[in-house]
């Protein structure tokens, strides 16, 4: 009995683990309001900013394997609501047709600088400025690398980025190695 109730719970706990997994699987796109419109779903601009992205009406299971976002939601038709994914160069897309700027230009971490394509943004003092940093998301301009002529992948100590001033070219630093070159006008 006990054995019983032993493999009972196993299977159990082994089919919640499964549960929770999403499955593997390319990401599914959508890229646009027709795309989203065709599907079923409900293309939504995310208040205050330039994103936009689609409600699909996939179940969680099909949500998952195709790798977009669920949340659970007891009222909705599936127990919850699905949001595709929009692919990278739509998101660029969505920036630059706000006015915003996307970039920096080769950066594997690009981001949208709204109302930046027309017109200059204001430079802002970082209350971080020059503080030691390992990756970009340490500093809240960036983090760089000054110093001697070394090749990418070398580690280095990066600092963060006095001002969000984005002329000039710079040195970027990512989980603590030389990630590259920029120069942005």
């Amino acid at each position: 009995m006990a054995r019983s109730l032993l493999v009972l719970l196993a299977g159990w706990l082994i089919g919640a683990a499964a549960w929770a997994q999403p499955a593997g699987g390319a990401p599914a796109f959508v890229d646009t309001r027709e795309e989203c419109t065709a599907l079923g779903g409900a293309w939504l601009a995310n208040r205050g900013t330039w994103q936009a992205s689609c409600q699909t009406p996939w179940s969680r299971e099909e949500c998952l394997r195709l790798r977009g976002a669920w949340t659970p939601m007891a009222a909705a038709p599936a127990g919850g609501l699905c949001v595709a994914q929009v692919s990278p160069a739509a998101t660029a897309r969505q920036c630059t047709g706000a006015g915003g700027a996307w970039g920096p230009p080769g950066s594997a971490m690009p981001f949208c600088q709204p109302g930046t394509a027309t017109a200059k943004a204001p430079v802002r003092a970082a209350s971080d400025a020059n503080k030691p940093c390992k990756n970009q998301g340490d500093c809240i301009y960036g983090c760089v690398y000054r110093g001697p002529t070394v090749p990418a992948g070398t580690e280095v100590v990066g600092r963060c980025r006095p001002t969000s001033r984005i002329e000039g070219c710079y040195s970027m630093v990512d989980n603590g190695q030389l990630a590259g070159n920029i120069c942005m006008k």
